[in-house]
């Protein structure tokens, strides 16, 4: 098991389950050891949309998603694909990115715009790594 599934297990152990409890992120990963790592944890949980943020800093709520891929991987049943089929959403919703920065850049041409499309190029050619790596 990942990090960043033991953490969402530990999660699920705090909320009991219920989607409307608030947990305290950031001591929760302190306590499993892993407080050096909390900002890429966080990021990865919320990008999964495994977790909600609250309006108070580090406070989450598990949500209906997180709560059942911490079932599912307590169970033993993990889906190799799923993190393959949720990379390559990203990149697609990155290249739709690449595309909107590119007909604006189109329309007005400048060097905040090159930025904007070297930006979007990079998380594109990074979602492929990631993707290949996973293959």
């Amino acid at each position: 098991m990942d990090v960043y599934h033991k953490v969402l297990a530990k999660l699920l152990e705090s909320t009991g389950g219920r989607e409307s409890e608030s947990v305290d992120l950031r001591e929760l990963v302190k306590k499993e050891g892993f407080l050096p790592s909390y900002p890429d944890i966080f990021q990865h949980l919320s990008r999964q949309s495994w977790i909600a943020e609250t309006p108070r800093a580090d406070v989450v709520r598990i949500t209906h998603w997180g709560v059942t891929e911490a079932k599912k991987t307590a169970s033993g049943v993990v889906d190799p694909t799923a993190e393959i089929r949720r990379e390559a959403s990203r990149v697609v919703s990155e290249a739709r990115d690449l595309i909107t920065a590119l007909e604006e850049f189109g329309k007005d041409p400048s060097k905040d715009g090159i930025s904007k499309l070297e930006k979007a190029a990079d998380a594109i050619s990074g979602g492929i790594r990631k993707l290949k790596e996973s293959v």
